[in-house]
């Protein structure tokens, strides 16, 4: 084992803003939940269905915005015009709630790929692992903190007390933009439609990626399946309550934050791919166990499970995309990755929805899973070839 003498100050900054927005995110998402569970599976279902949407339809010019604008007076901008949504949001209801949250989401179809596009150009490509894995931790506490802070809200005010500290953290993450030293400058100048779709043709033309992406919208659609379904598992199958639910969603980022806090410490000397399996495989099984658990305990042991596996997804796929990308284009291929892979969750969602008035609730959780798994290790096996082609390509050329 080798630890990390230390990190570059923005990437400590970019993982503590992290923490903050995936907190009031997570806060938010409990606090939605639980205002349209009422009205059934469908309402929880469209939450779910409009985060995905905002990704599949906005992520062409997403991802051109990302490469063609700094990114920290970016990321700011966008973060105080979500200040103002999240506020709209909070004391919204009926159908003007979900207009809120699909704006809320188009935010987000340009902040995430910016963040991701700007950290391979702060740390060098043998240290991106590891530096995902360290940011990925401090996201992870964002669930811990906030899922368990959201169920405690919920449960002892009103959904709108924990939706408006959503809109508090949206501003203070504007605020940590605007402290970066270092700022990611793409050469784009202007935005064109043969641009905007270059995202998508660059991680179509190239079998690792076509297979990175198959095998993380496989987990998307299965995490949406769980996401929609989860709810009525513990509160209603399983007689947990709303603070119960928290937990259990606490338990998976209480392993994503272990697990990341490993990661980022450790060399490990098997390659980014097969760990990418064994993450994969792993998350599956939890996903499967935790549609089998007979209580709220085992279902936090089971989310445990699957959160060692995701952690290992974003930890060792998120650089296996970064290798194959130019860094001129990088912020058009994340939005695009993120477009297809969370194709899955508006899939799966309307589905779950669907499914969830017609089948039992633990049966639909754990086909989805077994599913996820069958997928994984298709995907897997052809990144896996893919590599080694490309290696012996690369090496007949040298020669």
């Amino acid at each position: 084992m080798t630890k990390l003498i230390s990190r570059p100050r923005d990437i400590r900054v970019i993982a503590i803003a992290r923490l903050i927005s995936e907190m009031g995110d997570e806060m938010a998402l409990i606090a939605l939940l639980f205002r349209v569970k009422a009205s059934g599976p469908a309402a929880i279902s469209a939450i779910f269905a409009l985060y995905a949407l905002s990704r599949i339809l906005l992520a062409p010019y997403s991802g051109s915005v990302v490469d063609r604008f700094p990114t920290k007076r970016l990321i700011t901008s966008v973060s105080m015009v979500q200040t103002c949504i999240a506020i709209c949001l909070a004391i919204s209801h009926g159908m003007a709630l979900y207009v809120f949250v699909f704006l809320l989401a188009v935010g987000g179809t340009i902040i995430g790929p910016a963040w991701q596009a700007i950290i391979p150009t702060l740390v060098p490509s043998n240290e991106l692992t590891r530096t995902y894995a360290f940011i990925q931790t401090h996201r992870s506490f964002a669930i811990v903190f906030g899922s368990g802070i959201g169920g405690f809200l919920v449960a002892r005010f009103e959904p709108s007390t924990a939706l408006l500290i959503n809109a508090l953290t949206f501003f203070i993450v504007g605020i940590f933009a605007i402290t970066l030293q270092n700022d990611r400058r793409p050469g784009l100048t202007k935005i064109t439609r043969r641009d905007s779709i270059r995202g998508f043709r660059q991680l179509l033309s190239k079998p690792v990626l076509v297979s990175s992406i198959i095998l993380l919208a496989a987990f998307n659609m299965s995490a949406g399946v769980n996401e929609v379904l989860g709810i009525f598992l513990v509160t209603d199958i399983l007689n947990g309550t709303a603070s119960q639910y928290g937990l259990v969603m606490a338990s998976l980022g209480l392993s994503m934050v272990v697990t990341g806090f490993v990661l980022s410490r450790i060399h490990i000397a098997m390659n980014d791919t097969t760990c990418l399996i064994i993450s994969a495989t792993t998350s599956a099984l939890g996903m499967f166990l935790y549609g089998l658990s007979p209580n709220v305990y085992v279902a936090m042991v089971a989310f445990w499970i699957n959160g060692a596996g995701l952690t290992g997804l974003h930890a060792f796929g998120t650089p296996i995309i970064v290798r194959h990308t130019s860094e001129d284009e990088r912020g058009r291929v994340f939005a695009a990755s993120s477009s297809i892979t969370t194709s899955g969750i508006l899939l799966s969602t309307g589905l779950a929805g669907l499914v969830g008035t017609h089948v039992p609730i633990r049966l639909a959780i754990t086909i989805s899973a077994l599913t996820c798994g069958i997928s994984a290790l298709y995907a897997g096996s052809r990144i896996v070839r893919a590599e080694k082609n490309l290696e012996k390509s690369e090496s007949a050329t040298e020669q």
